[in-house]
């Protein structure tokens, strides 16, 4: 949901439309204790798409269709996922965890529980990340 757009980016698509037209791509990831952001982009297109970028945790837009639209795409991988046998070890693991440890509590999200969590990211977010909590890597041709 962090790249909706951002006050001085606003268009939905703009971070992933910029990194493609210039050789690059993007992927995030989550797991139990981070949140993982990552992109490629052509050396001389690089100081643009870092603004892009830091732009979604400066001035985030949470737009209501966009939103909506992120909340159906993480329900339709949950679903997808309630029937792999992955899955269902791990959900048995948390049930027979310590109830009132994180590791035990729901990890993906729906359709029920994400809205709240995106009215709670976009309070997170604002103003800032915790700067305790982030770390920055740039990796770049010298």
């Amino acid at each position: 949901m962090c790249f909706l757009g951002s006050e001085k980016y606003p268009g939905e698509n703009e971070y992933k439309r910029y990194l493609s037209c210039h050789g690059g791509r993007s992927n995030a990831s989550t797991s139990m204790s981070a949140t993982t952001f990552k992109f490629d982009v052509l050396a001389e297109r690089g100081e643009k798409a870092v603004d892009l970028f830091a732009n979604f945790f400066v001035c985030p837009l949470f737009t209501e269709s966009g939103t909506s639209r992120e909340v159906n795409a993480v329900d339709s991988e949950n679903s997808k996922n309630l029937t792999t046998d992955v899955r269902r070890r791990l959900q048995i693991l948390k049930a027979i965890a310590d109830p009132d440890h994180h590791w035990s509590k729901f990890s993906t999200g729906n359709a029920t529980t994400l809205p709240a969590a995106a009215a709670a990211a976009a309070s997170f977010l604002s103003p800032l990340p915790r700067a305790a909590t982030t770390a920055v890597v740039v990796v770049a041709p010298s």
